[in-house]
């Protein structure tokens, strides 16, 4: 069970998370977000990081150009595409692998299959495919849970990228979510937080109970 703790803000914070041995944690280079960070604060943290946890760039306006410089001035090793960005958007990013995001709503995931066969068209496989909650007027962040049996009954684990289950996730609900969705891999960023920070007991209770309740179940190939 592959599992980012997402919306690190502070140095403090990221080395107290990455003591619980996520394999992932998430900058917010949104402007609009209150877990945003900038540039400077994103390239301490991750100089302060060892090798892993893989540290993942959230991007929601900012242009593949803008994406890819922020990358490499920062030291990100992903870059999660959480806007409205376009397959051919993605495609313009060089050197980065990145996570494709789709806010699952009322149309299914028509939409996404659709994007995917672009990729597939020209060779491209995104990392894995983060699938959250669409909110109006939000990109993330809504602590609004994805519809879980829905997505186990659509989503081609044979041939989509690897899943990771985002949207309300918490040390309460992740293992119902991960025994009806059977994802590669869980988000989670709000459901840790005790006053907008990173809680270190919310976080361990949350890895505990999503690393149990992973054991033993299936794993969908990569």
């Amino acid at each position: 069970m592959w599992i980012k703790i997402c919306g690190i803000t502070r140095t403090d914070e990221a080395a107290r998370v990455a003591e619980l041995l996520p394999d992932a944690i998430g900058l917010n280079f949104h402007a609009r977000s209150p877990r945003c960070v900038d540039e400077t604060v994103a390239r301490e943290i991750c100089a302060l990081l060892p090798e892993k946890p893989l540290k993942v760039g959230v991007f929601v306006e900012q242009s593949p150009k803008e994406i890819q410089s922020i990358a490499q001035r920062t030291g990100l090793d992903l870059v999660q595409l959480h806007g409205d960005y376009t397959p051919d958007q993605a495609m313009e990013l060089r050197d980065v692998p990145f996570i494709w995001v789709y806010r699952l709503g009322g149309e299914g995931l028509q939409p996404l299959r659709q994007s995917l066969e672009e990729f597939a068209a020209r060779g491209v496989k995104p990392f894995a495919c983060l699938i959250d909650a669409r909110v109006p007027g939000m990109y993330g962040g809504s602590g609004e849970t994805v519809d879980w049996p829905r997505l186990a009954s659509e989503y081609d684990t044979q041939n989509f990228p690897p899943l990771i289950l985002a949207g309300g996730l918490n040390a309460e609900n992740v293992a119902e979510a991960v025994r009806t969705v059977n994802p590669w891999g869980i988000d989670v960023a709000s459901g840790v937080e005790t006053a907008g920070r990173k809680d270190p007991r919310k976080c361990q209770q949350f890895l505990e109970q999503a690393r149990k309740s992973a054991a033993g179940q299936e794993s969908p190939p990569l």
